[in-house]
């Protein structure tokens, strides 16, 4: 039941978008495992993997927004090693949304239920599953130097 209204909420958040389109920031962040595995999300409302993350709040710093996402949805806290990646520009959902992406490699996890994530799962940045989104494997490759960065998401 729960999901099933996430994508109708989901489906209207979109639907605004669509008609209003907002301005929007937010953080998404590659978090890399002690042996170089990745952290991906399967969200409640989405088909496929993501990189975690959410949205930044009004007077709230990208670097805030990130210890609050990473604690609140996967139990991830004492975060170090902080590297800003990038600064992208996605407008796939009809909104104008710019995406600060970090890399994290110290933390530590305490795994959590959370009602929007359906799975987490650390991989292989070689091996990512076929369902991985676009803009995670561009990230991802570009952190390998496998391609130029590019501010489009």
């Amino acid at each position: 039941m729960t999901k099933i209204l996430l994508k109708l909420i989901h489906a209207v958040r979109r639907f605004y978008w669509r008609c209003a389109k907002p301005i929007t920031r937010g953080v998404r962040t590659i978090i890399v495992g002690d042996d170089g595995k990745v952290l991906l999300v399967k969200h409640q409302y989405e088909n496929g993997w993501f990189l975690p993350g959410g949205k930044v709040r009004k007077r709230e710093s990208d670097e805030h927004a990130l210890h609050r996402e990473l604690s609140e949805e996967l139990g991830i806290s004492d975060i170090a090693q902080i590297t800003r990646l990038g600064e992208y520009m996605n407008t796939y959902e009809y909104k104008k949304d710019t995406i600060i992406v970090f890399v994290v490699r110290s933390f530590i996890q305490k795994p959590k239920k959370h009602f929007e994530i359906a799975e987490q799962q650390f991989f292989y940045p070689r091996a990512l599953p076929e369902s991985a989104s676009p803009g995670t494997r561009r990230r991802i490759e570009e952190w390998l130097g496998q391609r130029d960065v590019n501010s489009q998401w």
